[in-house]
């Protein structure tokens, strides 16, 4: 999905970040861990969807949440690619 030419090229937008719940892959650094991951997630952006597609905004060192797509695998390209057109225009 996120190879597709209209998604991709939005997505060049954006600095993308993933953070796993389940496990965390050999090899990969995170922190918090998994189970840090999943406390952020329902105490800071108050959802426990998966996969779960948030923007946020920062100022200093707080995190605003400026649009979500919670509706889990993605179903209609033009549907995500209006959440995250959707988004750009907020964040500016």
């Amino acid at each position: 999905m996120f190879s597709q030419p209209s998604i991709e090229g939005i997505f060049q937008q954006f600095v993308t970040v993933r953070l796993y719940e389940d496990r965390v892959p050999e090899g990969v650094t995170q922190l918090p861990d998994a189970d840090g991951v999943q406390a952020f997630a329902g105490e800071k952006l108050g959802n426990y969807a998966r996969p779960y597609y948030v923007v946020l905004t920062v100022k200093g060192k707080k995190l605003t949440k400026i649009a979500e797509y919670d509706k889990g695998i993605i179903g209609s390209t033009a549907e995500f690619t209006g959440f995250l057109n959707k988004a750009l225009a907020t964040a500016k």
